[in-house]
């Protein structure tokens, strides 16, 4: 993860907490687990911020950097400022299904319905295998994994409805989200 994108989830965490409970801390460990980067990073990047007026830190008399870290009233100006928040620490590419695919999904699911060569059977398991797949791609963040084992089963049932819902999935809004997937996957395995 890039330190501009740290350094803006780190300033929405705190800020959300602040609106939860504004004395409330997020302690080293909470970040870490959630931006899911080691404590190099996480330091720097808190350091920045604090530095910056952005971040108060709660440090101990020795030992750790700090123990915990809220938003200061310079932070919270510029989180709720969002044009500002967005030039200094640009949001990242928010990357999402796009409409025409998910109206292709549902077209192929009509088609299936009203398909007297399907199977009674065979067309309430494909329609069922495609709305796992419209479910998954409105996920924040869909699993290329998980697609394409939903992708798999419905081939097994039915190769034509698999080729043309692939078609689907080929389009390169699409491809760009799944690759993204795929990528933070392996990074897991790992």
């Amino acid at each position: 993860m890039k330190d501009l994108k740290i350094r803006r989830r780190i300033l929405e965490m705190v800020f959300e907490r602040f609106k939860e409970h504004p004395y409330y801390r997020i302690t080293p460990s909470e970040f870490k687990e959630a931006l899911g980067i080691t404590l190099k990073q996480l330091y720097y990047n808190v350091a920045y911020l604090a530095e910056k007026g952005y971040l108060d830190l709660q440090t101990p008399l020795e030992g750790s950097f700090f123990v915990g870290a809220r938003i200061t009233a310079r932070g919270i100006d510029l989180v709720e400022d969002e044009l500002q928040f967005d030039i200094i620490f640009p949001r990242p590419e928010q990357l999402t299904t796009p409409d025409n695919v998910m109206a292709g999904l549902a077209l192929i699911q009509n088609s299936i319905a009203v398909d007297d060569n399907i199977q009674k059977e065979a067309k309430e398991l494909l329609i069922e295998g495609i709305s796992d797949i419209i479910n998954e791609l409105n996920q924040h963040e869909p699993s290329y994994s998980r697609i394409k084992t939903l992708l798999t089963r419905i081939r097994q049932r039915h190769e034509d409805v698999a080729s043309k819902i692939s078609t689907l999935l080929k389009t390169p809004a699409l491809q760009k989200l799944l690759l993204a997937s795929a990528r933070k996957e392996l990074e897991g395995t790992n």
